[in-house]
């Protein structure tokens, strides 16, 4: 490479540049046939490499003459230095920051936890448990991990579920093209099963009380013997705080269990006692339909609690994509409880296409349970509110349960029962389509029993507004200037113009009022301001509670306006399925791909929108479920993004509404 068209270097500098031609080599190296399946370590390097280059064009633009900026955003990486080692000092300085910087990407079955530096994360169940203070008086809290509150489920239950599994029957039908197993038959094979005690033992025991800890969490809580004094709280449900009217259900109390829960989670897998987090930094990746109350509590606790020195927050879905290296994708997080969409562009959240659905996993799991109990399940004690029977459950779905249409059914399997102090069992057992069946009801959630209503789906709403934040986006409407009524006037026109002109015809009249005064209509912020009607949200989806794939659809069809479709074709072209509920399963991606080529709306783009549908699971060969928490790793050792960390003095300081200025999503 020719340095002379860089005047005024120095030897750092110039070095600075010999290393930017190495990260490109070496992502030239590591790059694989497909750009947008790249790897993590692709990933970083391209991000090293971004970082770097834009250096370099400042460094130009000050060797022309230019002055420099007047105030820098601090930055733990290294400036510009004329030491001659300064390339060796970048690069160990971005390994220190990578291993003081602790990701958090909590969840509702288990807490993802490590050092940016880390492989990959511990997986900790978010679950704590607390000591009764009067062990005698109080008798235990007993939750199923499987079922649902009585509410949720419908007033004739039997009736929805009966029509799920007619659906279900149909769906099987359609997609294999043969016959569903008769289940009468697999039931009798199953009746007949005996148990084959083994000799040795489970291999583990319920965990050890006598020191009466005042509190457990992770496995130590899970394992706890259900006779002991102790009470199981799960701090996050469906992917929000477990804020509710119950016991334990203060906003107060599910801090206080999510701060026991960290910090116990860092002392004993990261090794970091609570005294030395004030030399740490975290970054926290929160739902992409997050509670701004909610945030501004776990900042609170992270910065003044636990006592980090800064904290970074973006949302699951973008972090999604920097884990895997795709720039644009709909993004489907398929948790334990919850499903989130949303369509990502270039790191940037489209708010109006985020959805939650209150399905995920668990609901999958309780399917298959009771499949296996209309089979006769030769483990006849089986009870799906004992927790270890849930576990159980949960077990045989990871290892049995597939979306492939070409399995042959039925088939004979084998599974082990194991319970502390007791013998192992293992029992045959013969399995016909429900592997099959149980995950696709995340498809038609008939088959769950739940009320089909609006109670279940949720989307991004307005800002309900906090007093540490007076100037938002609300007040910035009321008080705007002529300049933004005739920027809406103009935008009116725009989309008059749209439904009545030809595409070159509406190019051509954008552009002029654009060049009237000399702005931007697509920007993202002017984009949600213009589109904000006072007292208004988005209206739901038709229907209630949808299927994945009709949430899927939904989403990509809500993505802004772009010539040709093309920014949905490009969503449909990559659709990103992360998270341990749906991806593991072997399959997966083509029969979402077979459902979502069915639902594309009739256009005259429709041919080209379904040749282009592609789904991706397991990029790289990557577990789904830490994606997002790679990306966040990457994210915390960018160069750009170190503007963005807010320290413990500035939350203090300036509070909430620090996050409209710092926050990497339109807050």
């Amino acid at each position: 490479m020719d340095y002379a068209y860089l005047p005024n270097l120095t030897k750092a500098q110039t070095r600075k540049i010999r290393l930017n031609n190495i990260l490109y080599h070496s992502f030239q190296t590591l790059h694989l046939e497909n750009s947008r399946r790249t790897c993590s370590v692709c990933c970083f390097l391209f991000a090293c490499l971004l970082s770097r280059c834009i250096a370099v064009l400042r460094l130009h633009k000050m060797s022309n003459g230019s002055s420099a900026p007047t105030s820098v955003p601090a930055s733990p990486l290294p400036q510009n230095s004329d030491d001659p080692n300064s390339e060796v000092f970048d690069i160990e300085s971005i390994t220190r920051l990578a291993s003081t910087t602790i990701v958090l990407h909590p969840g509702s079955s288990h807490l993802r936890i490590g050092r940016a530096s880390d492989p990959q994360p511990f997986l900790v169940p978010h679950v704590i448990a607390w000591r009764h203070k009067h062990p005698g008086d109080q008798k235990p809290i007993k939750k199923s991990l499987l079922s649902r509150e009585r509410t949720e489920y419908a007033d004739d239950y039997k009736v929805t579920q009966s029509e799920g599994y007619k659906q279900l029957n149909n769906a099987v039908q359609t997609y294999t093209g043969r016959s569903v197993c008769r289940w009468e038959q697999i039931s009798k094979s199953n009746k007949k099963q005996k148990p084959e005690t083994l000799v040795e033992g489970c291999g583990w025991n319920w965990t050890d009380t006598s020191q009466k800890q005042e509190f457990l969490i992770g496995d130590d809580a899970l394992y706890i013997d259900e006779a002991d004094c102790y009470d199981l709280q799960w701090p996050i449900v469906k992917g929000q705080l477990n804020v509710h009217d119950g016991s334990h259900g203060s906003l107060h109390s599910v801090m206080t269990n999510l701060e026991m829960h960290w910090i116990k989670s860092i002392e004993t897998f990261l090794h970091i006692p609570k005294s030395e987090l004030v030399g740490y930094r975290c970054l926290l990746l929160v739902p992409d339909i997050y509670i701004r109350q909610h945030v501004k509590a776990l900042i609170h606790m992270l910065i003044n609690n636990m006592g980090f020195s800064s904290i970074l927050i973006h949302q699951e879905s973008v972090c999604a994509t920097y884990g895997c290296g795709i720039a644009t994708a709909c993004v489907v997080d398929v948790g334990h409880e919850k499903t989130s969409i949303c369509c990502v562009e270039d790191g940037t959240s489209h708010k109006n296409t985020r959805i939650c659905l209150d399905v995920g996993g668990r609901d999958i799991t309780r399917v298959f349970a009771g499949f296996l109990k209309r089979n006769c399940l030769p483990y006849q004690k089986f009870d799906q509110d004992d927790r270890m029977d849930a576990l159980l459950m949960e077990e045989l779905k990871e290892t049995f349960c597939h979306m492939e249409p070409d399995r042959v059914s039925p088939e004979s399997q084998e599974f082990h029962i194991r319970r502390p102090g007791q013998c192992s069992l293992l029992y045959p057992i013969v399995l016909g389509d429900e592997t099959l069946e149980a995950p696709l009801s995340i498809f038609f959630p008939k088959a769950f029993g739940l009320k089909m209503k609006d109670r279940h789906i949720h989307f991004a709403t307005r800002n309900p507004g906090d007093s540490e934040d007076p100037m938002d986006e609300y007040y910035l409407l009321q008080t705007r200037s002529k300049n933004w009524e005739n920027r809406l006037s103009r935008r009116t026109k725009t989309e008059n113009l749209s439904t009545n002109t030809s595409n070159s015809a509406l190019d051509e009249n954008i552009e002029k009022m654009e060049d009237d005064n000399g702005e931007d209509l697509d920007d993202e912020e002017t984009q949600q301001m213009c589109n904000y009607k006072p007292g208004a949200e988005m209206a739901p989806a038709p229907g209630g509670l949808l299927g994945l794939d009709q949430a899927i659809v939904w989403s990509v069809e809500n993505c802004p306006l772009s010539y040709e479709d093309e920014l949905k074709r490009r969503m449909y072209s990559c659709i990103l399925v992360v998270g341990g509920g749906l991806a593991h399963f072997a399959g997966a991606d083509q029969y979402l791909r077979h459902r979502i080529k069915l639902l594309i709306p009739n256009t005259p783009l429709k041919s080209l929108m379904v040749g282009q549908v592609d789904v991706v699971v397991k990029p790289k060969d990557q577990d789904p479920s830490i994606v997002a928490w790679k990306g966040g790793s990457v994210l915390s050792c960018l160069d750009n993004a170190q503007e963005c960390w807010v320290t413990n003095t500035e939350w203090n300081k300036f509070g909430l509404k620090l996050l409209r200025e710092r926050s990497p999503f339109i807050w």
